[in-house]
């Protein structure tokens, strides 16, 4: 997923999430890649972005 600079790099975005309980990885610069499981249910998939928009509505 490519995140709009004026929201933090990569890392930055990244970390955020970390400290929120959701892995990612930052690729290149701005690019951050998800990786669920293959098994995740509805429930967890909603959790998950919306620690996503709380982190990008920070930045």
């Amino acid at each position: 997923m490519d995140i709009d600079p004026s929201h933090g790099t990569g890392r930055e975005i990244s970390e955020r999430l970390m400290q929120r309980g959701v892995l990612v990885k930052d690729t290149h610069g701005s690019t951050i890649r998800l990786a669920p499981p293959l098994v995740i249910t509805e429930q967890d998939l909603d959790w998950g972005l919306a620690r996503l928009r709380e982190v990008l509505a920070e930045g």
